[in-house]
């Protein structure tokens, strides 16, 4: 491939904005410190009285007043009362909570599901919640049953049906029951991929299947998870791929590497990084001083003092303007310009103007801004979900 240089103009398509729009009918506005809700237009539907207001899940949102957190419907009535220091957005129609320091979960009707209260509660994955009780951690499921009882050091969340637990210096894995899958023996581990879970054993790593067998022998310095059929590892002092049968495919000659992600990893060699296919070919030069992974087929670079964006075809945008960048999210990435923040899209172009003295990712069509001291929403058109008085 030939090599792009630094300073190739992408095709500057002023292409309209063609975004996600938002999500959600009832929006956070601000009006000086107090929230509210507003519709997509910005006019409001319930006023603005709270002190922290969260985005609407399944006809109800999180509110908080007086330090104290409760949840509303869509006509703006607590149906939860303001009594909780903490409640998560509802997840399948259960939130997290707490009260005087202790931990429970909460159905859409406000009802405490489990019997008993926790000293701590993880956001649900996979429907199972790690609690913690003492110094000791097992799981819920969101009927508030506990399906494994408080017993680990360390657990994990469960991936593919599988769990990484520990007692003492030893790690195995456990079922969603609870029962002992594979015994408590390695030195470390890490969760299940691609059928396929990264174990320790003395100084090596290696691999085994969900019926605890060794699938790739420990043999390895360093290694990742599998990702897209493939393992970065390091042997020798240098890092190359393996696939699910251990078979090096991509020589071990660089410094570093990140897993594949839209069929690119990320690799370090003589100090500057590029990217790889899966047949190991250099689609992207290793020219960069530093990079991201690729995301909806753009990728950042920083090289020569310079933030730019390039493409899965090499195609490489400058962007001097910006003292950083940050990655891309529902294509549109953070840019910063004379210390203020702004968004681009995809072709670098800049779609909403760095004003702002502060900024979030986009999530669902809108993100959060700083102005003025206080936080806002935005939609992806720039339009403002606030008022400063």
């Amino acid at each position: 491939m030939r090599r792009a240089a630094l300073i190739i103009v992408f095709a500057f398509v002023a292409e309209c904005l063609n975004a996600q729009s938002v999500q959600h009918s009832l929006i956070p506005y601000r009006i000086g410190v107090v929230w509210g809700y507003s519709d997509v237009k910005g006019n409001i539907m319930i006023p603005t009285k709270f002190q922290q207001t969260f985005l609407f899940y399944n006809d109800v949102a999180v509110v908080k007043s007086d330090g104290r957190f409760a949840v509303i419907n869509r006509d703006g009535k607590p149906f939860i009362p303001y009594r909780y220091e903490y409640i998560s957005n509802y997840d399948n129609g259960v939130a997290i909570a707490s009260r005087a320091g202790r931990w429970t979960t909460l159905d859409s009707r406000g009802k405490e599901l489990p019997k008993k209260d926790y000293d701590a509660i993880a956001p649900f994955s996979n429907d199972m919640a790690i609690v913690k009780l003492g110094d000791k951690f097992g799981f819920i499921n969101k009927k508030g049953d506990e399906v494994i009882s408080p017993q680990f050091d360390f657990v994990t969340p469960f991936s593919e049906e599988l769990a990484v637990v520990s007692n003492g210096t030893k790690y195995g894995f456990i079922g969603e029951k609870g029962s002992l899958v594979i015994p408590l023996q390695y030195d470390g581990a890490t969760s299940f991929h691609e059928s396929l879970a990264m174990v320790k054993k003395d100084s090596l790593y290696g691999f085994i299947d969900r019926e605890g067998k060794v699938k790739i022998g420990f043999q390895f310095k360093e290694a990742n998870f599998f990702s897209e059929g493939l393992a970065a590892v390091k042997k020798d002092d240098s890092v190359g791929f393996i696939n699910s049968e251990g078979e090096m495919v991509i020589t071990a000659k660089y410094e570093n590497a990140n897993n594949f992600k839209e069929g690119f990893a990320l690799v370090k060699r003589n100090g500057k990084v590029g990217f790889i296919d899966k047949s190991g070919k250099e689609l992207i030069p290793i020219q960069f001083d530093a990079a991201n992974n690729f995301s909806s087929g753009v990728a950042l670079f920083y090289s020569n003092n310079v933030w730019g964006i390039v493409d899965k075809n090499g195609i490489l945008l400058s962007l001097p303007q910006y003292t950083q960048v940050k990655d891309f999210s529902e294509g549109l990435a953070r840019v910063q310009c004379d210390g203020k923040w702004g968004y681009i899209n995809e072709s670098g172009f800049e779609v909403i103007a760095c004003k702002y003295e502060n900024s979030d990712t986009f999530l669902e069509g809108l993100a959060l801004v700083l102005k003025n001291g206080y936080w806002g929403f935005i939609d992806k058109t720039g339009k403002e979900y606030f008022k400063d008085m």
